[in-house]
């Protein structure tokens, strides 16, 4: 199959957001783009933001939102490479790009490139901050009795359980259309499902992730750091920066001549370097706010009922008190290589940093959180 001739022309969606503002600073740094090799368009909703991207970065600017899905499937019909890191819960406008790869394919023969940013929200379960489960049930809606123990975590070398999570939740329907796509052929598709991400971001605009900022502010505003429930179930995490590099590790295979990277059914690639329970990071966040002088004991304790919606705002037991554990594997299998493992620069870490920049941009700021994402993942 022939590849892409160069400049090899890419589309980046979310430019303007925590991940994808993280790829787009990083990308123009590579030696491939100086070089004249890469052509990179940002869709960019807004036209003084679209300003800054252009005169900032110096790339090509597509003027539109995600609804403007005519537009889209446009410009990915004159794509060799997608990089989607907008909106993992809007599949009018991955629907758009797949079409618009698929009229390229047929018209030049050439396989276009899809690496979509996904997450592990769509392994989560309906805890409610109840209890640790290290895989949880492919059933969102289970109840506490309902839910099977089991004594390993999701994997990516074999994605068949991950495949068998409805496509009804989080993250799912736009997911099932690329690997669909990735298996009829006329695109090669990875699906990344990054876990709680963390880390200063280095885009124009949003640089912080949703998590911990929250877990901050919360902190701030009820002068204790807190937990939902019990504080039981586990998660993962991973830096932006990691995540970044993922992308980029996948973008060279596809580029190769020779691919590594699996795609079809096994396109999913997780990418966890951390792993904690929340009472774990609700505990280590506290002493160290409180170290800070921030809040007046290291103490965590649990929200009461009355306080959550205020505190963390909806969804909070999807993002807060759920379980969502997976086991990185052919992303290590491709060389891989985080620059911020546990237990040095990690999640516990990237704390400091995560306060100073709550304090930059305002304690009273609400959790950043798609609607839509998350009534997909409650399946409202």
């Amino acid at each position: 199959m022939p590849l892409p001739q160069y400049p090899i022309q890419v589309l980046l969606t979310g430019a303007t957001g925590f991940v994808g503002g993280a790829a787009l600073a990083s990308f123009v740094e590579r030696e491939d783009y100086k070089a004249g090799k890469v052509k990179i368009t940002c869709v960019v909703r807004g036209a003084q933001r679209a300003k800054v991207i252009r005169e900032k970065y110096g790339v090509e600017v597509l003027e539109a939102d995600l609804d403007a899905v005519e537009k889209i499937q446009e410009a990915a019909s004159k794509t060799d490479v997608i990089l989607h890191t907008a909106n993992a819960d809007h599949p009018p406008s991955t629907r758009a790009m797949l079409a618009g790869l698929k009229a390229r394919f047929e018209k030049t023969g050439i396989q276009g490139i899809f690496i979509h940013s996904s997450g592990t929200g769509a392994l989560t379960d309906n805890a409610k901050g109840e209890f640790a489960d290290p895989k949880m049930s492919v059933l969102p809606t289970a109840s506490l009795e309902q839910v099977p123990l089991s004594v390993s975590s999701f994997q990516d070398r074999d994605c068949a359980d991950i495949r068998a999570i409805p496509t009804t939740y989080a993250h799912r329907e736009s997911d099932d259309a690329i690997m669909n796509a990735s298996i009829e052929g006329y695109v090669r598709a990875h699906i990344v499902m990054p876990p709680l991400i963390y880390g200063r971001g280095r885009g124009p605009y949003s640089r912080t992730s949703v998590q911990i900022p929250a877990l901050i502010r919360a902190a701030l505003k009820l002068k204790q750091s807190i937990y939902l429930g019990k504080g039981l179930p586990m998660w993962n995490g991973v830096h932006v920066q990691d995540l970044v590099n993922l992308y980029f590790v996948l973008l060279d295979d596809a580029l190769s001549g020779s691919p590594k990277a699996k795609t079809g059914l096994d396109c999913f690639y997780f990418c966890a370097t951390d792993e904690y329970q929340w009472l774990e990071l609700a505990t280590e966040l506290g002493k160290r706010l409180h170290a800070k002088g921030a809040i007046p004991t290291p103490e965590p304790r649990t929200l009461k009922p009355e306080e959550v919606d205020g505190a963390l705002g909806a969804w909070s037991d999807f993002a807060y008190g759920s379980n969502s554990r997976s086991v990185s594997g052919k992303a290590f299998d491709l060389g891989w290589t985080p620059l911020h493992p546990t237990g040095t620069n990690g999640l516990f870490e990237s704390i400091d940093a995560e306060y100073e920049a709550v304090l930059e941009e305002g304690q009273d700021e609400k959790p950043k959180v798609h609607e839509d994402e998350m009534k997909r993942a409650v399946g409202a």
